[in-house]
């Protein structure tokens, strides 16, 4: 009855989340005439042909093609342009596309080899190449596959089925992994919303309370002292023998990375420059659909927006991914949109919409690689192996 109901409710946010994406987007393209005191004065809808970002711009309505001089008019005020969502990606840029792609497989490369890192510190010897083959065949399960069978889920079955004699150790390493991830980009959002605490205040409370998070959820699982004072052994021993002792294990095997302590903050800062490639690639997507925003805005933005996406409703994080996006773009990047504009909030959500997803487009076709590495692979998971994993819930599956 709880996983029905759970996936009901899961349905339920997403059918809201695209209705509020949907009522949102501006679809059509259009020209507006304001006043001085920026009330329309007129608007014009079509289809707009050529470049939509230069001084002059053209607008098919209908049979005609008419010509709109885009700025400030005699009398007071504008003529402004609104692209439509469409506009934005049959104008894209593909030199800046194809940076911003190169980010992410660079990215991903990193974040494969961090996951390799906390494997070998355990004892469980993989090759970087196995590694980063894991990664993408997750990737992929990400994307493709509904439901619960996450890349996570995937990652975790495949190292414990290569690794019988560490088979806890080898799924936490997944677990370690993801709040490594998490918090590596909590503290590249954290450091960098201090430049303008001022703009992003709210923003800054939100993303330095998750980074306090996670480190106080590193100090418990590092510190004697404080789990002695907690009594989490007695705690444990108090459990059914059979869940106590699966739990015991898992916390034994997160406790191992306390002698590497050195090693876990060298790969939280690291990680929070790999997420400087991540977030350059949104920059450089961004720039391919001309959304007309500074770096700063990205890097403060599109760490928030994904430590969201991260919540598991959908495959890829889409539905929340984007209306994140839009309403994080429409709220403090709007003043980016220029003078003129009667609705720049509307716009600029339109505009962080279309990168969200564009870049989730774009994952989701990277993501194929995992699937050939899927079939490619002559002992891969049955549906069976992973039916088991997700029944049983992580402990069991790490017995």
């Amino acid at each position: 009855m709880r996983k029905p109901l759970v996936t009901a409710l899961k349905l339920l946010v997403l059918v809201g989340l695209f209705a509020w994406i949907i009522a949102n987007i501006q679809w059509r393209d259009s020209i507006q005439r304001t006043a001085a005191d920026e009330s329309i004065v007129e608007r014009v809808e079509g289809r707009i042909v050529g470049a939509w970002d230069r001084a002059v711009v053209h607008l098919a309505v209908g049979e005609e093609t008419q010509e709109f001089k885009i700025g400030p008019i005699q009398g007071g005020g504008h003529i402004a342009v609104a692209p439509g969502l469409l506009t934005y990606f049959r104008q894209l840029d593909l030199t800046w596309f194809v940076l911003g792609a190169l980010g992410y497989v660079a990215s991903m490369a990193a974040a494969s080899a961090r996951w390799w890192w906390l494997l070998a510190r355990n004892g469980i010897h993989v090759r970087m190449r196995s590694a980063l083959r894991l990664t993408w065949i997750g990737v992929f399960f990400n994307n493709f596959v509904p439901g619960q069978t996450g890349g996570d889920l995937v990652k975790a079955v495949y190292i414990v089925r290569q690794s019988p004699g560490r088979r806890v150790a080898a799924a936490m390493s997944v677990v370690v992994d993801r709040v490594l991830g998490l918090g590596s980009l909590a503290l590249l959002g954290a450091v960098v919303v201090l430049f303008d605490v001022d703009r992003f205040g709210w923003l800054a409370l939100g993303i330095w309370a998750v980074l306090l998070a996670v480190c106080a959820i590193g100090v418990f699982a590092f510190s004697r002292r404080l789990r002695r004072a907690l009594g989490l052994d007695a705690l444990l021993r108090r459990l059914p023998e059979k869940f106590a002792a699966a739990l015991m294990k898992v916390d034994a095997a997160v406790f191992f990375y306390r002698d590497h302590k050195a090693g876990i903050f060298v790969w939280v800062v690291l990680g929070a420059l790999n997420h400087v490639i991540t977030v350059a690639s949104f920059f450089c997507m961004g720039e391919a659909l001309r959304i007309g925003v500074p770096p700063l805005e990205y890097f403060v933005l599109v760490p928030i927006a994904l430590i969201g996406s991260a919540v598991p409703i959908a495959p890829n994080g889409w539905g929340v991914g984007e209306a994140l996006f839009g309403k994080l773009f429409g709220t403090y990047a709007a003043v980016h949109v220029g003078p003129g504009v009667p609705d720049p909030e509307a716009v600029m959500r339109t505009r962080g919409i279309a990168l969200s997803v564009l870049y989730r487009l774009h994952t989701t076709l990277w993501s194929l690689v995992g699937g050939v590495m899927l079939l490619a692979d002559r002992h891969r998971l049955t549906r069976a192996e992973l039916d088991a994993a997700r029944d049983e819930g992580p402990p069991e599956v790490a017995r």
